[in-house]
């Protein structure tokens, strides 16, 4: 694979970071807020002082204006565990450029990002197993380069099973936080008890679908083989109107299917094609959809 990341794409980053529900509503703990009081950079309100305060935090302005000694109070910040989901099946190797490439490139992106957020970032990248280089959970910028190096040495091979990598990422990982799933999504093996138990053990979930623009709008006609990639299972078709027709209208279906199941569960779902760069899809879907600011 290429370069994942540079200096000019890092620079396009610099000013996004994540916005999750756990962080306004509290529930989830970098920059994240937490209604608890502590100590952080984000001013919350005022207090009366009690015997054993630390003096610190006692506002002497107010004290001269007001005659009242008052401490003030924060907004604890604490830190988010952020999970990627990356799959690395055989049929993310299909595209120029590959969808393993685009979904590597944007995972890299989104750690960047809740890195410099002070979050704890981990990769997994999975087929139906999740790969041996993922990489847990931690804190800091040494992490990016652990993470880089995960999605780099992972080629694309064997089928997808998002439900096993979800049953495998529990047997990892104990707290919940933030569940970003990249894949296809073009799989037999299921997704939905897997997103249905993130949703139980009380993750946020984030589901983004890398196409490549040929399995969006197939072209061209004729005898053709096909090979299903991940299952190796041939088959010779004789491609006309009508099939194109007809695997148009089950792609739709499954794309409907897909986006109603997300939709009912209140997970945002986002889909994007490796002819269109991921930058656009970070600073506008991603922006537009609550994710990013």
């Amino acid at each position: 694979m290429r370069q994942l990341i540079d200096d000019a794409f890092l620079r396009q980053l610099s000013r996004l970071r994540f916005i999750t529900k756990g962080r306004r509503q509290g529930r989830l703990s970098g920059t994240h807020t937490s209604p608890r009081a502590g100590v952080s950079l984000e001013f919350a309100d005022y207090r009366p002082y009690s015997p054993g305060d630390d003096f610190r935090y006692v506002d002497w302005n107010v004290y001269g204006r007001l005659d009242r000694v008052l401490v003030k109070r924060f907004v604890h910040e604490s830190d988010l565990p952020i999970y990627l989901l990356v799959d690395f099946s055989a049929s993310m190797g299909l595209g120029a450029p590959m969808k393993a490439f685009y979904a590597a490139r944007l995972s890299a992106a989104l750690a960047y990002l809740g890195l410099r957020g002070l979050d704890r970032v981990g990769a997994y990248p999975f087929s139906d197993h999740l790969a041996p280089s993922s990489v847990p959970p931690r804190h800091g910028m040494r992490q990016m380069g652990h993470i880089l190096r995960a999605l780099l040495d992972v080629r694309p091979e064997g089928e997808t099973s998002i439900d096993q990598a979800v049953t495998e990422l529990f047997e990892r990982t104990r707290e919940s936080g933030l569940v970003v799933i990249v894949s296809d999504f073009l799989s037999p093996n299921g997704y939905r008890q897997g997103i249905a138990r993130l949703r139980h053990r009380g993750d946020e979930s984030i589901v983004i679908q890398v196409l490549d623009r040929s399995e969006v709008n197939p072209a061209g006609t004729g005898t053709t083989q096909f090979v299903d990639i991940e299952s190796n299972r041939q088959t010779v078709l004789t491609v006309g109107r009508g099939t194109l027709s007809a695997y148009e209208e089950r792609f739709r279906a499954h794309q409907e299917e897909l986006r109603a199941f997300l939709l009912e569960r209140g997970i945002p779902f986002f889909v994007g094609t490796t002819d269109r760069p991921v930058e656009r899809l970070i600073h506008e879907d991603l922006r537009r959809g609550g994710v990013l600011k």
